[in-house]
């Protein structure tokens, strides 16, 4: 009985289906393993994009705090004597507005501005790099034109440590 099994065990070979099953299946596992590294760094890349368009909220409503509230002074210079007067007049309450602004997203956005022959320069920074700037004319009749409102972000040329890929 003990040749019988001998012989038995001898013949089981493996053949051309079980090496294709063995290839397909190995091949499954190195496709699972690079769609779950796909789908973490889509994952990650959807994260950023969302703090970045909500810093970029902020900072848009920090800039609109900003511009109504030079916009109510200007009203006032405008009822009191008109545009000589305008310049003046946001330039005494700017730290007041800018601070306001400030406070109207928790401190989350940085607010800088500046009034220079009746331009007003306003940046509102946020914590991810993102920096609404503004320009601003004060024009004769104590109205406000906005001459610039663009949006810019720092760019992290830098990979960060340790990131073997970043996905599609």
């Amino acid at each position: 009985m003990s040749a019988q099994r001998r012989r038995f065990t001898d013949d089981v070979r493996i053949g051309p289906i079980s090496v294709i099953a063995l290839i397909a299946i190995l091949s499954m596992a190195v496709l699972a393993v690079l769609s779950i590294s796909t789908a973490n760094a889509s994952l990650v890349i959807s994260q950023r994009q969302a703090g970045a368009i909500a810093d970029s909220y902020l900072a848009e409503t920090a800039a609109q705090d900003f511009v109504a509230e030079v916009d109510a002074v200007l009203a006032g210079a405008r009822k009191t004597g008109g545009g000589a007067s305008a310049a003046g007049a946001v330039e005494k309450a700017l730290p007041t507005i800018a601070q306001h602004a400030q406070d109207e997203t928790d401190g989350e956005v940085v607010v800088y501005a500046s009034v220079e022959n009746g331009q007003i320069n306003a940046s509102f920074s946020c914590a991810g790099a993102r920096t609404l700037n503004i320009k601003a004319t004060i024009a004769s009749n104590a109205m406000l034109h906005i001459d610039e409102w663009s949006m810019a972000a720092i760019q992290n040329t830098a990979e960060p440590a340790g990131t073997l890929w970043m996905g599609a």
